[in-house]
């Protein structure tokens, strides 16, 4: 019995991941095509498809990891809106979010030395404050927003990368394929914005919609494996 019950949970995770990634397909067709209503539609579905997903397959069930997504869900919805009072809410959001992800992340693997951290964060600080210096095309309102999400995403990068040098467990490729992918996203619409906000966004959002999805299904399917690593650990100790 428990192992048709197992198998029917693998085969539920599989049909959802694979409904989450037609999605993804859709969402990219309407960037290419600027079909906004199914952008509307769809976008938000994506990240909670990966919530469903940590639901039905995860131990713990962790309010961190639904309270990160959250924010995430709701910057996804405000930064589809031309209004500048939503553009800022959406800003914030992503900043609340950041900041769950870094605690979430350190509390994941059981961080207590953040020497290594601090030492990962300095080349990625340097870079996005190099290249902020030298944009001409940010408008003022945003600056220090930037300012904000480059030290954010520093100390994300930081984090990971420490991570994968100092912690010997086995679930280090799931990590890593976040922080390279959520990295890769963040710079791509950094360049997008500062130096080449002239070109037509379909250009970039295609893209961005890929690394997105694919980055939060690494995260999620890298919070699965902590947690069940987690429980079999204490279960041989115990």
């Amino acid at each position: 019995m428990q192992v048709k019950t197992s198998n029917f949970g693998s085969l539920k995770e599989s049909g959802i991941s694979l409904l989450l990634f037609s999605f993804v397909f859709l969402e990219v067709s309407a960037e290419l095509f600027s079909f906004r209503v199914i952008l509307f539609a769809f976008r938000p579905f994506v990240i909670i498809l990966i919530m469903y997903l940590y639901w039905i397959t995860s131990i713990e069930r962790s309010l961190l990891f639904f309270t990160t997504l959250f924010f995430l869900l709701l910057t996804s919805i405000f930064i589809l809106s031309e209004s500048l009072v939503f553009l800022m809410l959406g800003l914030a959001g992503i900043a609340i979010h950041r900041l769950l992800l870094i605690l979430y992340s350190i509390k994941l693997n059981n961080i207590k030395d953040f020497v290594p951290i601090l030492i990962a964060v300095i080349p990625f600080i340097f870079v996005f404050s190099y290249l902020l210096s030298i944009s001409d095309e940010i408008p003022e309102i945003s600056y220090y927003p930037l300012v904000v999400q480059n030290i954010l995403v520093s100390i994300l990068a930081g984090v990971i990368l420490s991570n994968y040098f100092m912690n010997e467990n086995n679930n280090k490729p799931w990590l890593s394929i976040f922080g390279l992918l959520s990295t890769g996203l963040y710079f791509i619409v950094f360049i997008e914005k500062c130096f080449l906000s002239n070109l037509p966004p379909t250009y970039f959002r295609p893209l961005g919609m890929i690394l997105f999805a694919t980055s939060y299904y690494a995260l999620y399917k890298f919070v699965i494996n902590t947690e069940r690593l987690n429980a079999d650990l204490l279960e041989s100790t115990a």
